[in-house]
């Protein structure tokens, strides 16, 4: 259970960036912010990487047990596109282009929420959910490997690290942040909201590998019994 939240964290910020990465792309007229879009995006997958590995955690009851897979997969769509949805149904989102009213209701139901909610709610959900499945399909097969604790961990920190580095990398390849008034200082706004969401999701990760390597060295090797927890007790 632990192993899949923690993929789904990881497959979070790596899949709600790319479509930050999108945005920032698509959107014209985008000069104050260029590459914040992407910041926001990486930093909300965590939070919605967790909602999807919460709902395909689904698949591992003992009441999915004959279709455990298809189970997980929409336990994980729905968790994952969950907020996007109701967002989109309650009407358009905040202006996102300087200088731009906002968006009255009549242009934004129906054609274009949505082409918005197909391709940046159910698109990245979508890939969220296959990539979670895949993991709870290993998960229901015994015996439980040890080192996949290990891997989805240092995704987890690595994701992490990358994610306390993506203000520096994408201001970097994107143009200057620029603009005046309010907007002068969102790209500081979205470093920080990084760097916040960053940092317990790298502590998350280190302190969950220290644990295993811990709990690894103080079982002695080939002990049956410290067998039998490493494969039945998956973290």
């Amino acid at each position: 259970m632990r192993d899949l939240l923690a993929a789904g964290i990881a497959d979070g910020i790596l899949v709600w960036g790319a479509v930050g990465a999108w945005t920032a792309a698509t959107v014209g007229n985008y000069p104050w912010n260029a590459w914040v879009p992407i910041a926001y995006g990486a930093g909300k997958g965590v939070f919605l990487g967790l909602l999807a590995g919460l709902g395909a955690a689904t698949g591992l009851t003992r009441w999915a047990r004959r279709t455990p897979k298809s189970i997980a997969f929409v336990g994980a769509l729905v968790g994952g596109s969950i907020l996007g949805t109701v967002e989109d149904f309650n009407g358009p989102p905040a202006p996102m282009v300087y200088f731009m009213p906002p968006m009255p209701d009549e242009r934004w139901y129906w054609s274009t929420m949505l082409i918005h909610w197909s391709g940046k709610i159910m698109v990245p959900a979508v890939v969220c959910a296959v990539s979670l499945v895949m993991f709870v399909g290993r998960l229901i097969r015994e015996p439980y490997p040890a080192r996949l604790s290990v891997v989805t961990n240092s995704m987890l920190a690595l994701a992490g690290v990358a994610l306390l580095l993506l203000p520096e990398i994408a201001s970097s390849v994107v143009p200057e942040v620029q603009g005046n008034g309010q907007h002068v200082n969102e790209g500081i706004i979205a470093a920080l909201y990084c760097w916040a969401i960053a940092i317990p999701v790298i502590a998350v990760g280190i302190w969950r590998l220290l644990r295993r390597s811990a709990s690894s060295s103080v079982l002695p090797p080939g002990d049956a019994s410290a067998g039998a927890l490493e494969t039945r007790t998956p973290h």
